[in-house]
């Protein structure tokens, strides 16, 4: 069986990966282990979850691939916002996010983040510009999780509106997509590592393929490297 390794920004990102992920990927006779990101590392106590250092999360991600360097049926991946990078994030430096058009900036940190780490077998991804990009897909969702939450409902989709592609929705402090969810629905700050994987599963694969085309290009490249790998 092929064993993929994602390392999640947090809880949220996990639950996504237990319950839409990897039920999907099992048609490809694949098996999920997600690990939380190193956050820093002090006298030996790595604390994990949210971004910190780059070089924390590189050491981490560079030791688990090492750890499996005789296993060719294995990959790894990320699930990061692209959201809060540290400066030192590889290819940042070098590159300017265009708001407008900001996939082109996402995609030149993501062949950096892979240049950096060095091994064939590993596939980033990060998120534009959060995991709840992907909620923005369909806002009755969050009927699923929350009662009486239509007011809110009606403000996800007046905001999707604004944006032709969703994943442009952009990543100011009070503007990034949990913010302005958060800002209508005050409740899911608290629940999102719950909510968050439940209302994607509502919503299901397909739809937020479709409307998340990064996202949906980073689904098909791990298919296509399960199957061929």
């Amino acid at each position: 069986m092929k064993e993929l390794y994602v390392f999640c920004e947090g809880p949220t990102e996990q639950g996504f990966c237990d319950q839409v992920l990897e039920p999907h990927l099992v048609q490809f006779v694949c098996c999920i282990h997600t690990i939380k990101i190193a956050h820093s590392r002090h006298h030996g106590i790595v604390a994990r979850g949210g971004i910190g250092k780059y070089e924390t999360l590189r050491f981490d991600i560079q030791s688990t691939i090492k750890r499996r360097k005789q296993h060719q049926a294995v990959l790894f991946t990320t699930m990061i916002d692209l959201y809060g990078l540290p400066a030192d994030f590889p290819g940042k430096a070098d590159h300017v996010r265009n708001p407008h058009a900001p996939r082109p900036y996402c995609e030149a940190l993501e062949q950096a983040f892979a240049a950096d780490v060095g091994d064939a077998r590993f596939v980033p991804h990060l998120q534009l510009h959060e995991y709840e990009t992907l909620l923005y897909s369909d806002p009755d969702a969050f009927s699923f999780s929350f009662d009486d939450c239509g007011g809110a409902i009606a403000g996800m989709k007046g905001i999707a509106a604004e944006f032709q592609d969703i994943e442009r929705i952009n990543d100011g402090e009070l503007t990034a997509p949990s913010k302005r969810i958060i800002g209508l629905l005050d409740a899911y700050e608290g629940m999102k590592a719950i909510a968050g994987p439940d209302i994607a599963e509502y919503i299901g694969l397909a739809k937020l393929r479709d409307r998340c085309t990064h996202f949906n290009d980073w689904i098909h490249q791990l298919e296509k490297r399960i199957q061929s790998d």
